[in-house]
């Protein structure tokens, strides 16, 4: 077999990927040229210092998240990797993935109502006569919700990749007693650093991106993000030359950190292991033990009142769903959120075959990293922008309006693309360098390829993927608002507008719902798949 006949099975012919990329290019390049063209007739109607002041403000908020972020994960991890058996472990995993799935809109809520001045740390401190003000609104605001979010995800990818140490090292570890000391630097600093560019880079971006945080906690101008601003200047304002200009911005700053920090190079091969358990040798040091507590304590500090707080206030509200209006956004919620994940995943799948096609039976890496990059790029691109800018080239033809649904249903399904490739493509190129040549010499093709060689590795990927992007279209509030009207209202518009009104009681009850309608999407996909979401061992 010559090298550019192996995996000829698997040859770059995917129809389907070409496709899906020239549709997703085409949607995003018609969005922009719509906001453009509405732009020369309005007039950019900015300031560039308000840019300038803009865009510092977004990155140092960014910046400051993820590093506090990092360094709450990074020390989770090392306290959960040494703490291997202790009472409620289970219980703080799964609060660290509950963290990471809900809603933005319920996590501002949860938040509010554990460090707001009417909250939980409100009540206590107005027992000893202190007023909290307003103190929430603005940058701690953001910041503890960033890192309530951020955290928990941090920590569980730093966990898998600290797992994935071979017994062998600690074995070795052992005999030559190394102290903890040298067993940080020489085992977990390397591991923490090889995973903290692309972990950074992904916390980074989803804070300077951040919409529905920054809208209801920034507290004003002051303290706002591009995205804030976008959203501002067409819903409010129709600016749509300062809109395109702040997208187009967004763009640049967030491609410009993606490309140096390589999110999407390959992890190195692990190194085989014997497959014999050996446990940690710095487990049973006493000091150690003391700082690991304080760390658990503190991580379930910030992450257990908020849970808590929509568990026991959605409770309390519960009569408050006997409402048409939430059994409205229930069913507009899913009729978005189901066909939007469905339609991101097929999607994603498509991208990834196409990529595992250039990068395997063309033997073209740098195609299949430009694949990836138009799959994972979409992460940067303002909703809001794309939304408005189809709007506009949608106009002349039809009232954009009257197909507002299908609008929110496709803006939502490319969001959601990214997180869907993430998941996807991994095991299907993996399928293709474990068992690609061997399916060649076989001559197996077809759907009993993708049956006896895909679909072993990519059925719990998939069913997580459809699961992720389900989930994060039920909780958009951005695209949803900008559509919104008084007969399209999702669950989390339906949130912001009883916060905004200062109906907690309901806004609990309803983000208790929308949390369920979560959870209850993974376990289902737990049950299906029989694995938890990014499952850290």
């Amino acid at each position: 077999m010559t090298p550019t006949g192996r995996h000829r099975s698997a040859a770059p012919t995917g129809v389907a990927g070409i496709l899906a990329l020239i549709l997703i290019v085409g949607i995003i390049g018609l969005a922009f040229a719509g906001l453009m063209i509405a732009g020369g007739t309005s007039g950019f109607g900015g300031s560039w210092g308000y840019i300038r002041r803009l865009v510092l403000v977004s990155l140092g908020q960014a910046a400051l998240s993820t590093l506090l972020s990092l360094i709450l994960g990074a020390a989770l991890a090392l306290a959960l990797a040494r703490r291997e058996r202790f009472p409620g472990r289970s219980l703080m995993i799964a609060a660290m993935n509950v963290a990471t799935v809900l809603p933005p809109i319920v996590a501002v809520f949860a938040i509010v109502a554990v460090f707001g001045r009417s909250g939980w740390l409100g009540d206590l401190t107005a027992s000893v006569g202190l007023d909290l003000g307003s103190w929430l609104y603005g940058l701690p605001g953001i910041l503890i919700a960033h890192v309530f979010f951020n955290a928990p995800l941090a920590a569980r990818s730093f966990l898998a990749a600290l797992a994935s140490v071979t017994p062998e090292h600690w074995r070795l570890a052992s005999h030559l007693g190394l102290p903890p000391a040298t067993i940080f630097r020489i085992i977990d600093r390397p591991v923490l650093l090889r995973e903290a560019p692309g972990i950074a880079g992904i916390v980074f971006l989803l804070c300077f991106t951040s919409f529905a945080v920054v809208l209801a906690l920034g507290g004003g101008p002051n303290v706002s993000t591009l995205e804030v601003a976008i959203f501002e200047a067409l819903r409010f304002e129709a600016e749509f030359a300062r809109a395109a200009i702040l997208a187009l911005l967004q763009i640049v700053i967030c491609l410009a950190l993606l490309l140096p920090i390589g999110t999407l190079a390959r992890r190195p091969q692990q190194t085989v292991s014997s497959g014999v358990i050996f446990r940690r040798t710095d487990r049973d040091i006493r000091s150690l033990r003391i700082l690991d507590a304080f760390i658990l304590l503190a991580g379930a500090a910030l992450i257990m009142p908020p849970l808590l707080a929509i568990l026991f206030r959605g409770i309390a509200g519960i009569p408050a769903l006997v409402d048409p209006n939430v059994t409205r956004a229930i069913w507009t919620s899913l009729a978005i959120g189901i066909p939007a994940g469905l339609i991101g995943t097929a999607l994603a799948l498509a991208l990834a075959d196409l990529s595992r096609r250039l990068r395997i039976g063309a033997a073209a890496p740098r195609a299949a990293d430009a694949v990836g990059l138009v799959a994972i790029m979409i992460l940067v691109v303002s909703p809001m922008a794309l939304s408005a800018g189809l709007f506009i080239m949608l106009r002349p033809v039809i009232n954009p309006l009257s197909v507002g649904l299908p609008l929110i249903v496709l803006v939502n399904a490319l969001m959601a693309l990214p997180f869907a490739y993430r998941q996807i493509e991994p095991p299907l190129t993996l399928a293709a360098e474990r068992y690609g040549s061997l399916a060649d010499s076989l001559g197996i093709g077809g759907m009993t390829r993708v049956r006896l060689i895909d679909w072993p590795l990519l059925r719990r990927p998939l069913i997580v993927a459809i699961a992720i992007a389900i989930a994060l279209s039920l909780g958009d509030l951005g695209v949803a608002s900008f559509f919104g009207t008084g007969d399209l209202v999702t669950l989390p518009v339906l949130i912001h507008r009883l916060l905004g009104t200062y109906r907690m009681e309901e806004a609990a009850s309803v983000s208790l719902l929308l949390s369920l309608l979560v959870l209850g999407l993974f376990l289902a996909a737990q049950s299906w798949s029989g694995d938890w979401i990014a499952r850290a061992r």
